[in-house]
């Protein structure tokens, strides 16, 4: 594969993923203060809402557009600009429809999810807050498919910060307005109609990016000289084909976090605590911990959607050691991605959790799970692997082991007195875990090979990560008595990432070739 080869599909993840950073970043700015403002109570009741939308977008939003990328893409690479143009239209009208029938499932269906995970009564006004962000985020979901396929990032990269910075704008005033006037339930909903906001403007801004470079599609269509002959039948069998075992292996990591919907507060409760008490842990948990997380893991997300369309690219041209550098040079960056993070949280966990949120509650529920970032990193780029080469049931089958084993370990742990929250946590990594091996071996027997340099990448990655993570805490240890928390853990990460990024210099983990693809060079 050549360097220029190498530098697009990581320069298109890297343009996804400074945008998802960035949006990410803005995010935070809506929960730091929401947590000041409403409490754990109250963000437990954001947070109620949020696994009922997430499974329906999973529905809606998570196949089709990758369907629509994969599509776009290789009949793009194919020179058939007609056919690509003609999957995009079709996909917007499918994508709509299917939204506004998850918006009205949310509208209509808000009691009933309530009184069948024995959520507090409250949850109520935020689900009401949500139910037409499924609409709003399936339109926006057509036009970023289209854009990646085409593999021109930046107009989606873009759309995630405008996304958030509604989200932010929105969100924040009403619930504080909301908070105000009539109490922290309806706060909470004022804060989740932030994401339905968020979506629909950053929906107009990608529809005014695809109308500047519609004229330049028209023209390429015009100039080609063999039309497509794909009818909309046609083309609506191929996206369900590709789409409906996405959507089933979205709906089943969907359904992890529903597992945690109706099991955290039901057996927290069997364990000995109150409603309240369940809700104000699953807020922690939900809202604190899994926020942090959630930073990091949008690498592996920009890495997976980068490399759907270009491994597409490479199957449709059967250029399978192309794919198998590309496979291995996403196992590296993962590592080197995955590992210093793990590192980090776990001696920082508390000075993090303090500096954004006010004090450590929840800080050893980041620690603990921040284990598995490694884990969800791996499954995830392996999952857009998969798919951009057409083996869309593996990940099906291996999300499907994994949920089994989140329900067992859940139902079992959870209802453990000492255990309690920690129970969904420890779900959490097994099942990762688990996915992530079985992602793995079905990559390594795709290829028929294996990579004699990953070991070594992994053990130099490790070490890295661990003379890190040592500096960090004598570091930190040493700052404790001297500035405050604020300062010390500025400083300490400045620290961590100075000194990662110079042993990975020192241990090579990245060959000069690598390294110049990485940057463009």
């Amino acid at each position: 594969m050549s360097a220029s080869k190498k530098k697009n599909y990581l320069k298109g993840a890297a343009v996804l993923a400074f945008g998802g950073i960035v949006a990410k970043f803005l995010g935070m700015f809506l929960k730091l203060p929401l947590v000041r403002i409403l409490g754990d109570f109250g963000m437990g009741l954001y947070g109620n809402a949020y696994p009922v939308y997430t499974f329906l977008l999973a529905i809606s939003v998570i196949g089709l557009p990758v369907a629509i990328s994969k599509m776009v893409s290789e009949r793009i690479s194919l020179g058939k600009y007609d056919g690509a143009y003609r999957v995009f239209k079709v996909a917007v009208t499918t994508l709509a429809l299917i939204g506004a029938v998850c918006s009205a499932i949310m509208l209509f269906g808000a009691h009933f999810f309530i009184s069948i995970f024995k959520w507090h009564p409250d949850t109520y006004y935020s689900i009401l807050g949500l139910a037409f962000a499924p609409l709003c985020v399936c339109i926006l979901s057509s036009f970023k498919g289209f854009f990646q396929g085409m593999q021109n990032m930046t107009p989606p990269s873009i759309s995630q910060i405008v996304e958030s910075i509604t989200r932010v704008v929105v969100g924040l005033g009403l619930a504080v307005f909301l908070y105000k006037q009539f109490g922290v339930a309806f706060g909470a909903a004022g804060a989740t109609f932030g994401a339905t906001a968020g979506a629909l403007v950053a929906s107009l801004f990608l529809f005014l990016c695809f109308l500047k470079i519609r004229p330049r599609i028209k023209r390429q269509i015009k100039n080609q000289k063999t039309k497509s002959t794909e009818d909309v039948k046609t083309i609506l069998k191929i996206l369900a084909a590709i789409a409906i075992p996405i959507t089933i292996a979205s709906l089943v990591t969907s359904s992890m976090n529903l597992i945690n919907s109706f099991t955290v507060s039901a057996f927290l409760q069997k364990a000995g605590f109150s409603v309240e008490e369940a809700t104000i842990l699953w807020g922690q948990l939900s809202q604190r911990a899994q926020t942090i997380i959630s930073i990091p893991l949008i690498l592996s997300s920009s890495l997976a959607a980068s490399l759907v369309p270009t491994i597409s690219e490479s199957f449709v041209r059967k250029n399978t050691e192309q794919i198998r550098q590309k496979t291995f040079l996403t196992f590296k960056v993962v590592l080197m991605l995955a590992l210093p993070c793990i590192a980090g949280l776990i001696v920082m966990a508390s000075e993090v959790t303090t500096l954004l949120f006010g004090d450590a509650n929840g800080a050893n529920m980041l620690r603990l799970l921040s284990i598995g970032i490694v884990f969800t990193m791996i499954s995830t780029t392996m999952q857009g692997i998969l798919q951009g080469v057409g083996l869309l049931k593996v990940p099906v089958k291996n999300l499907a082991v994994g949920c089994v084993i989140k329900l067992v370990l859940n139902v079992i742990l959870i209802q453990i007195p000492f255990l309690n929250i920690y129970g969904a946590i420890l779900g959490t990594l097994g099942a990762d875990f688990v996915v992530a091996s079985l992602d793995y071996r079905a990559i390594k027997k795709f290829l028929g090979s294996t990579y004699r340099g990953l070991g070594m990448a992994f053990i130099k990655n490790l070490f890295c990560a661990a003379v890190m993570g040592i500096i960090c805490f004598i570091l930190k240890t040493f700052l404790a008595g001297f500035v405050g928390n604020s300062i010390l853990t500025v400083i300490v990460i400045i620290v961590a990432a100075v000194v990662y990024f110079a042993l990975i210099y020192i241990t090579k983990v990245l060959n000069i070739k690598e390294v110049r693809s990485v940057i463009g060079k």
